[in-house]
């Protein structure tokens, strides 16, 4: 019975999201927990869409015409604070989705890192903002939270930039962000030789 069970294999949970994996049934729960076809959701309200994260990606470019910007580690981006959405991405690699909400107290904005399962973020957002007219300077550095966004987004904010400090320039209003590697490479220094000195 044990090797009848062991030859039936049965498709990934996400094969309606593109996954072609056959699996035995011991094999599925473990495959399931890092599978790349598992879904994202689209943090649209009202949006039914799901699916891996490039899917997510061109859904949200292509239907909802919201921007999406390469990214480095730990290096600094500036945006205009804008109300709405902004994509960015680590180059072939994680997703992060930049939230500028315009509250009555001033621009509440927030950073999440979209992953199919949430899991603890290692990843780790530094933001400021600065302006020479009001002599306001602010910078917040957090823990970015990881979610599908299968309940929409997350509560909360992570930066407040209060209404009364926000003073237009005339070259916009700029929000400088980075994302911190998660995990830097040190610099292995290699060993110093040192020559006996003679007479000592």
């Amino acid at each position: 019975m044990e090797r009848l069970m062991e030859s039936v294999m049965i498709p990934c949970s996400n094969a309606k999201y593109g996954c072609a994996e056959k699996l035995t049934y011991y094999q599925k729960e473990e495959h399931e927990k890092a599978c790349p076809s598992a879904p994202c959701f689209c943090p649209a309200s009202g949006c039914s869409f799901a699916g891996p994260t490039d899917a997510l990606l061109e859904h949200s470019a292509s239907q909802h015409k919201w921007p999406c910007t390469t990214i480095k580690y730990s290096e600094d981006v500036k945006f205009t604070l804008e109300p709405g959405l902004h994509f960015l991405r680590i180059k072939d690699r994680e997703i992060f989705l930049l939230n500028v909400a315009l509250e009555p107290f001033g621009h509440a904005i927030s950073v999440v890192c979209i992953q199919p399962k949430a899991t603890n973020s290692k990843f780790k957002c530094r933001m400021s903002y600065g302006s020479f007219l009001t002599d306001y300077y602010q910078i917040s550095v957090y823990k970015i939270r990881s979610s599908s966004l299968s309940d929409g987004l997350p509560k909360g904010y992570n930066l407040i930039l209060p209404k009364d400090e926000i003073a237009d320039d005339g070259k916009g209003n700029l929000l400088t962000f980075s994302i911190d590697d998660p995990n830097p490479k040190v610099k292995v220094h290699e060993p110093i030789c040192l020559k006996p000195v003679r007479g000592v």
